[in-house]
């Protein structure tokens, strides 16, 4: 159904943007969804005392917050205006890039747990990288929603759906980075399991690892959802809002909506407190990181002897005669008590 409004009928390829109405039962179930867990999140932070993290997580939550308020606006308004499609668009976009960047960050933590030896890249530019690849998607997304539906110059549309493709590719592509700096740490786990048994860990036995790594394939099931969200995004922008697969809402509400919800219920359910946390506890990481130190004994502190008496020599000039011969030293030593059993040295020379 087209959305016509007095504002858009004579706008330039506004007829493209509004071809039709979003779904009212999606999108306000989503947007109830996203509502309950920005405060969940937020105790989750508090609890753990994650609080970057949470942050993180509720500023993504919130923009997807508002863009189901856009798109809630555009299903009950028949009079809406652009300003509810770019509510809608740079809400239901920008909520998962930022969604991601909390789960960029979790990677260089979980390496240190193992150790140093596990590291396949420098984690000290890790979260610089992710952040500068954020930073531009960002600023790429909100210009391109922004241009896209704004102007009335056929050519700024065009530019502006570039700009949103650009920006959604480079942010699957620092998607798809990070999924594979996480397989080679995968495979330098697998590949290096001697080093984890050579040092004797019993940490990996326990039930608290266990769950370290249940928390993990969960981190790992949210990059997954969210890749498969960034594709099929990228796919009706780039070929136009016109476009077949931009106005199925079916095809929206379950690869981007349902995609984004999972992704942040897995993120939430391996939050980092439990999973650095409460399940790894520092004490143990630092465990770990030295038991890959070969041990090596004390050394044992020195004894002083007491001797059996105290001999008393007489002082000597350095200088002393060439005459002078260890067999015979006329210096006269006394003894606190005789000794018996002894070896005579006179008769040993």
């Amino acid at each position: 159904m087209v959305v016509t409004t007095g504002n858009c009928s004579t706008a330039v390829g506004c007829s493209e943007t509004f071809l039709h109405k979003p779904s009212l039962t999606g999108s306000v179930v989503l947007l109830a969804i996203f509502a309950i867990l920005i405060p969940i999140a937020f105790a989750l932070g508090v609890r753990y005392q994650a609080s970057v993290f949470a942050t993180i997580i509720i500023t993504g939550l919130a923009l997807e917050v508002l863009g189901y308020i856009g798109r809630l606006l555009l299903a009950v308004d028949d009079a809406s205006t652009k300003t509810d499609f770019i509510l809608s668009l740079v809400g239901t976009i920008l909520g998962p890039t930022i969604i991601a960047l909390a789960l960029f960050r979790l990677l260089p933590p979980i390496v240190a747990t193992y150790g140093d030896g596990f590291q396949a890249w420098r984690p000290q530019w890790h979260n610089s990288v992710f952040y500068a690849f954020t930073a531009v998607c960002v600023v790429l997304q909100v210009v391109g929603a922004v241009m896209a539906t704004v102007p009335r110059d056929a050519n700024a549309i065009h530019i502006g759906i570039r700009l949103l493709v650009a920006g959604l590719a480079i942010h699957l592509s620092s998607i798809l980075l990070f999924a594979l700096l996480g397989l080679r740490f995968a495979l330098a786990v697998h590949q290096r399991q001697d080093i984890l048994y050579a040092n004797k860990l019993t940490v990996h036995n326990t039930q608290r690892f266990k769950t370290f790594l249940i928390a993990t394939e969960g981190l790992s099931l949210a990059v997954l959802l969210l890749t498969i969200r960034a594709i099929y995004r990228l796919v009706p922008i780039s070929q136009g809002f016109g476009s077949p697969v931009a106005r199925d809402e079916v095809l929206f509400l379950v690869l981007d909506g349902v995609m984004v919800l999972l992704a942040v219920i897995a993120a939430l359910a391996s939050f980092p407190g439990r999973l650095l946390g409460t399940t790894l506890p520092s004490a143990t990481i630092q465990e770990r990181r030295f038991a890959s130190r070969p041990e090596r004994p004390y050394p044992t502190a020195p004894v002083q002897l007491q001797p059996s008496y105290a001999p008393t020599y007489y002082r000597q000039s350095i200088k002393s005669s060439k005459s002078y011969s260890p067999r015979h030293n006329t210096s006269p030593r006394k003894y606190n008590s005789p000794q018996q059993n002894m070896v005579d040295s006179e008769a040993l020379w």
